[in-house]
């Protein structure tokens, strides 16, 4: 028999007695299950795992799309307290799917049925098990590998839970939402900060598989969503399609990408003022956010306040190095093989990485990465500047500014990636010229090209270290 993780088990035994809760459902357009069947849902989901051959100290490897049928067998890991890594589709070749210690894999689609149990799942003995075994009631994630190698991430059930209970104060989770998640619940931002709160407090969610602007709105329509969690791409996409405001939402937050200004002022003003920046990490999950009620200056150009328990430092002056020191933090990180490359030590500080300052009355503004600044005629420019001031030259939709190998007589050699707004046609070397009235001499870029797509690493990110090989190649 698994041992069930007490956490989520007590608001499995909540949902069972709450009348609140009982005619809630999960959904994902296709299929409906109400609250008040999840419990037997849970526990069929456990016995297929078991027929399969699955110990409850094994470690899996999950690939789930976002379906009624994938969350179930994510809420059965959590509640027995099972270890799974969640694996997103690889795009990247460089990111081996399935780590060595996982005995094994465990797929469900879009579009199945969630019952019964033993026909949603693929379940897959992987032959190159190393017989490692990770500690139960741990959630494994990959870092996106946007700063260098990916790494796995090791999340306790516990702290996940805490750092959702965190998000439901901060974002006014209740019974009575209704939560649109179009963003992929194998990641943390999908997973951990809005599905494990909706969870908690017994919401009824929509669940959204490789959504699209005409599958959002007729969702939309028919589930009238109170929150969502979205992309700035998937922000983007509705800009498209919304033809007037919705004061459905009580919130959206948005996370992941740089949101330009422009983007967030547009869709910010389609959905009544309520659009929240969030910021995080695989490691630290949900750590900052403005409140849904703060004016539009914080919440188009900060990031708020820390999480309830969660202390924010800027290091060595201003701007400076974030810390973050979260009390649901990750343990580590894990290499291919399960063997630990770091263990975080309790009460430890997390770099992140990120330059920002504080800014009147307390609230952080995070300015760029680190790593992604240069020295150019004796001043520091951060790459973001850069991309933010481009960006608001006519019809460009994006900017993404990459460092190349070789210097200047300024010094180091930065070129920028310009992807044009729909239907637009952009000439590089008329953007260029514009620059010399945009930016000071020291930022300006040493060459531009016109690009229709950019390289995404598996999370969605920009693969930046593709286009600084690319880059290379020009100056050759």
């Amino acid at each position: 028999m698994w041992c069930r993780n007490v956490n989520v088990s007590q608001i499995l035994v909540n949902w069972s007695i709450d009348p609140a809760t009982q005619d809630n459902v999960l959904t994902d357009s296709t299929f409906t299950v109400s609250y008040s069947e999840l419990p037997s849902l849970l526990d069929e989901t456990a016995r297929a795992l078991a027929e399969q051959g699955v110990l409850p100290g094994d470690c899996l490897a999950v690939e789930c799309a976002n379906s009624v049928a994938g969350a179930l067998l994510l809420l059965t890991l959590m509640r027995d307290g099972v270890s799974f890594v969640l694996v997103p589709p690889a795009i990247n070749a460089d990111i081996k799917p399935v780590p060595l210690f996982c005995r094994f894999s465990v797929a469900v689609g879009a579009g199945v049925a969630p019952r019964p149990a033993a026909s949603f799942m693929t379940v897959t003995r992987q032959e190159g098990w190393n017989g490692r075994s990770v500690p139960p009631g741990k959630l494994l994630l990959r870092t996106s590998g946007s700063m260098g190698a990916s790494k796995i991430v090791v999340h306790d059930h516990a702290h996940l839970m805490g750092n959702a209970a965190n998000c439901v104060r901060k974002y006014g989770f209740r019974a009575e939402s209704r939560c649109a998640v179009p963003v992929p619940i194998a990641h943390m931002y999908g997973f951990g900060a809005e599905f494990l709160p909706a969870i908690q407090v017994g919401a009824s969610i929509d669940l959204q598989d490789k959504t699209n602007v005409l599958k959002y709105l007729d969702r939309e329509k028919k589930f009238n969503p109170t929150i969502a969690f979205v992309t700035p791409a998937i922000c983007e996409m509705l800009m498209k399609g919304y033809k007037s405001v919705r004061t459905n939402y009580e919130v959206i937050v948005t996370s992941g990408q740089r949101i330009s200004e422009e983007l967030f002022t547009a869709f910010d003003r389609m959905i009544d003022g309520k659009l929240i920046n969030q910021y995080g990490s695989t490691e630290m999950g949900a750590t900052s956010a403005c409140d849904p009620g703060d004016s539009f200056d914080l919440r188009c150009h900060t990031i708020g306040k820390p999480m309830h328990g969660v202390q924010l430092r800027i290091a060595d002056g201003e701007p400076g190095e974030l810390g973050v020191l979260h009390p649901h933090g990750y343990d580590g990180y894990l290499d291919e093989t399960g063997a630990w490359i770091l263990q975080a030590e309790p009460g430890s500080w997390y770099r992140t990485g990120d330059l920002a300052r504080t800014e009147v009355g307390g609230a952080i503004s995070v300015l760029g990465r680190a790593g992604s600044s240069i020295n150019r005629d004796g001043y520091l420019i951060l790459l973001e500047d850069i991309e933010r001031l481009m960006e608001r030259l006519p019809d460009i939709a994006q900017v993404v500014v990459a460092v190349a190998p070789g210097s200047t007589a300024r010094g180091e050699r930065i070129g920028a990636f310009c992807v044009p707004k729909e239907g637009a046609v952009l000439d590089a070397q008329e953007i260029r010229a514009r620059c010399f009235d945009l930016l000071p001499r020291h930022a300006l870029p040493d060459t531009v090209q016109v690009a229709e797509t950019l390289p995404l690493l598996a999370s969605g990110k920009v693969d930046r270290r593709a286009l600084a090989a690319e880059l290379a190649l020009t100056v050759q």
